[in-house]
């Protein structure tokens, strides 16, 4: 299946039937249909057309009434007629003076009633059908532009992995000349115990390598790009794998002290934030 939005709107038409159908973000698949009285039957068909075609959002189903020409209003005479015994009735055991007319009687409304339209089946449900793959159409467009925006999110990730891979060497190299210059003042300028610096050096490293993350990184930044690729329903797998990047972002943020990276490692967390809202309208 093709990467959809979940945001779009669509219309179909067939015969007198002219359809309008609107999605909007909602985890599963939410659907609420307007119908005219006379399609109430109609309902469960509906349904199932969509759902055949669609499997996440809310789905709105909006079907207006017909033009149809000839329907005619008709009375229940029987009814009419109970009514206006009832009413007699009770004018007499209450003595009221009041004449019961056509007027009182024609505020009942359940003695009138409407001609049953006929309805093509064929004609509806092909609406149905037409605006739904509108829809679809809508919804895989936007997709489009969606992903467009992630992919070029992701490169900058790749981009700021690059520079914290860059600048953690230089900050390595750079501890350990402050590291130096540190002991040899703590030592009033004795000879520096290289051994000892070594072993020091040593500790700094390991306390702050980010090999692993970075390593984890790479990885989820590989496989998120194959899953923008893969031509399915992605909104779910890709928020699965931002949260493992803001998780090995944040931990080289606790890791590092070093102004540099710490900037690179915020501008990382920002972009996520960024995809994560964008992600959470793609199906």
């Amino acid at each position: 299946m093709t990467p959809q939005s979940m945001t779009g709107y669509g219309r179909g038409s067939s015969g007198s039937f002219k359809i309008e159908v609107k999605s909007s973000n909602h985890k599963n698949i939410d659907i609420h249909i307007n119908l005219p009285y006379y399609l109430f039957s109609y309902e469960t068909e509906i349904r199932k057309l969509v759902k055949k075609k669609l499997n996440r959002g809310r789905i709105d189903v909006y079907v207006p009434k017909q033009d149809i020409e000839g329907i005619k209003l008709n009375v229940n005479r029987s009814l009419a007629k109970e009514y206006y015994n009832a009413l007699t009735l009770l004018k007499d055991e209450l003595s009221i003076n009041e004449e019961i007319g056509v007027q009182l009687l024609a505020s009942q409304r359940d003695i009138f009633f409407m001609d049953e339209p006929e309805v093509s089946t064929d004609d509806l449900y092909k609406a149905v059908d037409l605006a739904i793959d509108d829809l679809i159409k809508s919804r895989t467009d936007e997709a489009k532009e969606l992903i467009t925006d992630i992919s070029s999110r992701v490169n900058l990730l790749n981009g700021y992995l690059k520079d914290i891979e860059d600048q953690r060497q230089d900050f390595i190299r750079s501890a350990q000349d402050k590291l130096y210059g540190r002991i040899k003042e703590l030592l009033d300028d004795k000879d520096v115990d290289e051994s000892r610096l070594v072993q020091e050096t040593a500790f700094l490293i390991e306390k702050s390598d980010i090999t692993e993350e970075i390593v984890r990184i790479r990885s989820h930044l590989k496989q998120f790009e194959g899953v923008l690729k893969s031509g399915d329903t992605i909104g779910k797998k890709l928020d699965f794998i931002v949260q493992e990047l803001r998780r090995e972002v944040n931990t080289i943020s606790a890791k590092v002290q070093d102004a540099g990276l710490s900037t690179k490692a915020v501008e990382s967390k920002h972009e996520l934030e960024k995809i994560k809202e964008q992600i959470q309208n793609l199906q």
